[in-house]
């Protein structure tokens, strides 16, 4: 009896593929974050990960394309951290101090994720301008959405009052980062988010009159 079970070895070149996809953003993200955009090469990217240029070409198009899909692959890892810390915290003061913790560590974990995310001096114009200010405006967005959730419910909500309060707060987080990035013995996330917490939810409760 002929059997119909298809052979494993496409399987395992799809598996061998995202592995190489994964090495090259890897390698991406680190030069990227250590020379900018500008200062960054697709052959440098090739020599890093031990592969060839023209693969990197098939696997995303350009250095547009790379940049890209490195940027995507961080943007959704660091709201994917914020977001879980802070809706898995027991009420809205918790999720701020979470919220903060996250991302600071991330930031932690990823040293060069700053500089490829949300350093304003990287990028000028064009897709990846446009994708590093969209990282910038899902967190202000979950920030937004743990002000209204704290406001009590006969307040009536003005959304211009909780955009500044966003944006202020995430303005706050970004010099934090930068702070941070330019001193070895900068405070750790829990200390830093402490502060912040502390500071910030009293300012949070003059929206509740």
């Amino acid at each position: 009896m002929t059997s119909t079970t298809e052979p494993a070895v496409p399987v395992k070149r799809r598996r061998d593929r995202a592995a190489r996809e994964r090495e090259i953003l890897d390698a991406a993200e680190r030069i990227f974050g250590d020379r900018g955009y500008q200062g960054t090469s697709m052959d440098d990217i090739a020599a890093q990960v031990g592969v060839s240029k023209p693969l990197i070409y098939q696997y995303y198009g350009s250095k547009d394309g790379l940049f890209l899909a490195c940027l995507s692959r961080l943007r959704a890892q660091l709201l994917d951290a914020v977001s879980d810390a802070v809706l898995t915290a027991a009420d809205a003061e918790q999720a701020m101090y979470a919220g903060f913790v996250a991302w600071f560590e991330f930031l932690d974990e990823h040293p060069r994720a700053w500089s490829v995310i949300v350093d304003e001096g990287m990028l000028a114009a064009g897709p990846a301008a446009q994708a590093a200010d969209e990282v910038r405006a899902d967190f202000v967005e979950l920030i937004a959405t743990m002000v209204r959730l704290n406001l009590p419910p006969n307040r009536e909500t003005d959304e211009e009052e909780i955009q500044i309060v966003a944006q202020s707060i995430s303005g706050a987080t970004e010099r934090l980062a930068i702070w941070r990035s330019r001193n070895d013995n900068a405070p750790s996330p829990a200390k830093i988010a402490e502060t912040l917490q502390r500071i910030l939810w009293q300012g949070l409760h003059t929206l509740q009159d």
